[in-house]
């Protein structure tokens, strides 16, 4: 151990003597070495006056471990000015191991102090690498001891290992007592797909559960899942659930523990109830690491994660013990959902997979606390566990599956308040609808995913470790090859972080997609789950429809974007379904059965080869990245707000002052702008007839403008320098303009056609013709104030106003 000195000491310091010699033992808060230091400090000079003097004090430097002296680092006379390494010490014991608090090697008390005690024992082991025990710590040497030794381990049996979650990932959960009547009654249309289903009772594991009965159904497919996976796999469980929960999971899906073992990590030993973190199980690293999980927010996407889509067996329950956890965009699910309601809350809105509730906050005040304090505070802690036990109370109370089955019942016989006959009610009863049903077959697909990772890195393994030991030229020369399972180089094994990614981005790798109508207004469409786990895959994510556009993803028809993608002939037009798919299956597949139908009216007009070949042109001999996040609503806020000297608290929109004042800098941009003031010379020497032939230019190029969509003001040939003038600070007008409809913007609003929006693009294009030619037209050539004036009644007539939204709706024929 090397020994330091601490950054509270009064620097400098100058070393006076060395107390102990290269080979004398030493214990704690012994004194090693002795020093001075100087310092100003206020005395009287015996007439009553204080006086600053500059005083030497002798203090001594102690040990804070027990050991023998193996090296000194500093010698007598050394002037030191900041914390340096002063000498080495050989422990008899590091601490590296710790169990409660004593050092499970020597027995010391890890957690004792003294006054010389600036970082204790305890902290030399902070690293939890135990399933099911947190009082079992080790350092970081120790805990890359360990896993040294699994990879070793893993590496002679080639396999990798897999962190599994369990609830509707491999299991389904309720606790609805409705599926264990169903299971008993035979003449239930549901008790089929209940037959098979689990049940288990937790006693002890809290006041509101103690006593209730878990059903368990097992994803169609698991036990060969897990008995295939696990040969070339070593599994372990991360789970949400409480420990006692886990163990009965367990018992259920692997009653030998051979498959398993006690390799289960819960949530009272994982230190969050909001996130799940590798950290946790493997801290030094997880190059051999694969996850399987139903959510990728959790894992904050990491590029371990296979995302599997969630088993969703008992229709709206969702995952019972996901209660406190933030919820989940299920953008695009397989099927339909039934969402659940508890009689006594507010009622919610699910809007693309966000729950909203009436007042729009999307999450509970106690989601909140846990976002902001990371779930990890125990008061926090016991909150979500109140909150838990309570979600489960109303399960069991509420009987959520009953009631949906009554209203199944319901529709299927709607004059069911009329009397029926005994034979009609027994006749009714053969043919009710059932509520579930079990058509699931992710395991199957998973386990093929599985296998390609495996493959893909022991592929990748072998093709190293050929290359390090010489390969086949090396034995046909006769030299020494080590044997594939012998002498392992560690810094030769492949990082998982790096093949997965790799064998995923070849999937869609060459897709550039637009949403339309997929996410609720104010989401980030960059950082939605559906975004990142799609860009996990290739996909370039992009706010407009362009020549590059591959897909436009559409939720809803009818809206602009589907208009504008009609321009496009290589855009292909389709549902959520489709990306959900592609991202499931991990294959792009055919979109054709998912393309959405267009209404006839909201076909544009085809763009012509022409102007596709030349936007394709300019697209690629720009510098701009698409792939990145290009765009965000929160991006093109912010950037209004620097340019307009704004923040996040001012207020949105203009008074009749500030209107003026805004009036009067735009007269005095137009007035004082260096190219105006040349235009205005040269409008003035100029006969009227030129005057009027730049005007009509200026209008022509304005017109060509808007009728092409092209911004480019800086092309000397296209309309006089009037015309970029106009432009330009039509330009800078129309951001001010921005600030003040802010509130205004939306994604792909779908409004009906009596409800207009604002101008569309036709509408925009019409106006600024217009005005183009009223400029084109003025009567007093010479008068260019007459010019200006007409510019900002222009401005403040609406006539100069931005092009409203591309996502309004688009106006049938």
């Amino acid at each position: 151990m090397i020994l330091r000195l601490p950054p509270s000491l009064h620097y400098p310091i100058t070393v006076t003597s060395l107390l102990k010699q290269p080979g004398d033992t030493v214990e704690r808060d012994e004194a090693l070495f002795w020093y001075f230091y100087e310092t100003t400090v206020t005395e009287g000079d015996g007439l009553g006056n204080k006086v600053d003097v500059l005083r030497k004090f002798p203090a001594r430097f102690e040990s804070t471990a027990d050991g023998e002296i193996v090296q000194w680092k500093i010698k007598k006379g050394d002037v030191i000015d900041e914390p340096v390494n002063v000498v080495e010490i050989d422990e008899p014991c590091a601490h590296e191991v710790q169990f409660g608090g004593l050092c499970a090697e020597c027995g010391k008390d890890v957690t004792e102090s003294t006054y010389n005690t600036e970082i204790t024992d305890s902290m030399r082991a902070p690293i939890s690498m135990a399933h099911d025990n947190t009082t079992l710590t080790v350092s970081h040497r120790e805990a890359a001891r360990v896993e040294e030794d699994a990879k070793r381990r893993l590496l002679a049996s080639r396999r990798l290992t897999l962190v599994v979650d369990l609830d509707q990932t491999i299991i389904h959960a309720t606790v609805d007592p409705t599926v264990g009547e169903w299971r008993e009654d035979k003449d239930n249309p549901n008790h089929e797909a209940v037959r098979d289903v689990r049940t288990f009772q937790l006693i002890d594991d809290g006041p509101g559960m103690r006593g209730c009965w878990y059903y368990i159904k097992l994803r169609p497919g698991l036990e060969e899942f897990l008995q295939n996976v696990a040969e070339i796999y070593e599994l372990h469980i991360y789970t949400m659930g409480t420990r006692a929960y886990a163990q009965h999971i367990v018992d259920i899906i692997d009653p030998t523990r051979k498959l398993f073992g006690d390799r289960i990590l819960s949530r009272d030993e994982s230190g969050s109830l909001t996130v799940k973190d590798l950290q946790r199980l493997f801290p030094v690293d997880t190059k051999m690491v694969v996850i399987i999980d139903d959510r990728g927010d959790i894992w904050r996407w990491s590029p371990n994660l296979i995302k599997v889509s969630p088993y969703d067996f008992f229709v709206g329950i969702g995952d019972i013990n996901s209660s406190f956890l933030p919820k989940k965009q299920d953008i695009g699910a397989n099927k339909p959902q039934i969402e659940q309601k508890a009689p006594e809350k507010p009622k919610e809105n699910h809007v693309n997979g966000q729950t909203q509730n009436p007042e729009g906050t999307e999450v509970s005040a106690l989601e909140q606390m846990v976002t902001m304090g990371g779930g990890d505070s125990p008061r926090l802690l016991q909150e979500q566990a109140d909150a838990q036990e309570e979600t489960i109370l109303h399960q069991v109370e509420d009987r959520p599956l009953l009631q949906k089955q009554k209203e199944l019942d319901a529709e299927d016989n709607p004059e069911s308040n009329e009397s029926p006959s005994v034979e009609e009610s027994q006749e009714s009863a053969k043919h009710r609808h059932h509520l579930l049903e079990d058509h699931d077959q992710e395991l199957y697909q998973l386990q093929d995913r599985l296998e390609q990772v495996h493959l893909q890195f022991y592929e990748e393994y072998d093709k190293k470790r050929t290359l390090a030991i010489g390969g086949r030229v090396a034995a046909l020369r006769g030299e020494k090859v080590h044997s594939k399972d012998r002498d392992v180089d560690l810094k030769l094994v492949p990082d998982v972080k790096d093949i997965m990614p790799r064998i995923k981005r070849r999937i869609l790798g060459g897709v550039v997609l637009v949403f339309s109508g997929v996410l609720p207004l104010g989401i980030d469409f960059q950082n939605a789950d559906i975004s990142l786990w799609a860009k996990s895959f290739g996909v370039t994510i992009s706010s407009r429809i362009n020549a590059r556009t591959t897909h436009l993803v559409a939720g809803r028809n009818r809206t602009a974007k589907v208009r504008e993608a009609t321009r496009y002939p290589g855009i292909k037009i389709v549902t959520t379904q489709w990306l959900v798919d592609s991202l499931v299956t991990w294959r792009q597949v055919d979109e054709e059965p998912y393309l959405l139908p267009v209404h006839p009216d909201d076909r544009g007009e085809p763009i012509s080869p022409e102007a596709l070949e030349l936007e394709t042109s300019m697209l690629s001999s720009t510098d701009e990245d698409i792939t990145g996040s290009q765009w965000t609503q929160e991006d093109d806020a912010e950037d209004i707000f620097k340019s307009s000297g704004l923040d996040e608290t001012s207020p949105v929109g203009y008074g009749a002052d500030e209107q003026a004042e805004v009036h009067d800098e735009l007269k005095d941009f137009l007035g004082s702008d260096d190219e105006s003031e040349s235009d205005n010379e040269s409008l003035l020497d100029e006969p009227s007839s030129g005057t009027k032939r730049k005007r009509d230019e200026a209008s022509e190029g304005a017109t060509d403008d808007d009728e092409s969509g092209d911004d480019d003001g800086d092309d000397p040939e296209r309309g006089s320098r009037l015309s970029q003038r106009i432009k330009r600070s039509y330009e800078r007008n129309t951001k001010l303009r921005e600030i003040t409809s802010a509130p205004a913007r939306i994604d792909d609003a779908s409004l009906p056609p009596s409800q207009p929006a604002g101008l569309n693009a036709e509408e925009s294009e019409s106006e600024t013709v217009d005005t183009s030619q009223k400029v084109s037209h003025t009567e007093d050539p010479d008068d260019e104030d007459e010019l200006e004036r007409e510019m900002l009644a222009a401005f403040e007539g609406g006539e100069y106003d931005s092009q409203v939204e591309d996502d309004a709706p688009a106006e049938s024929g």
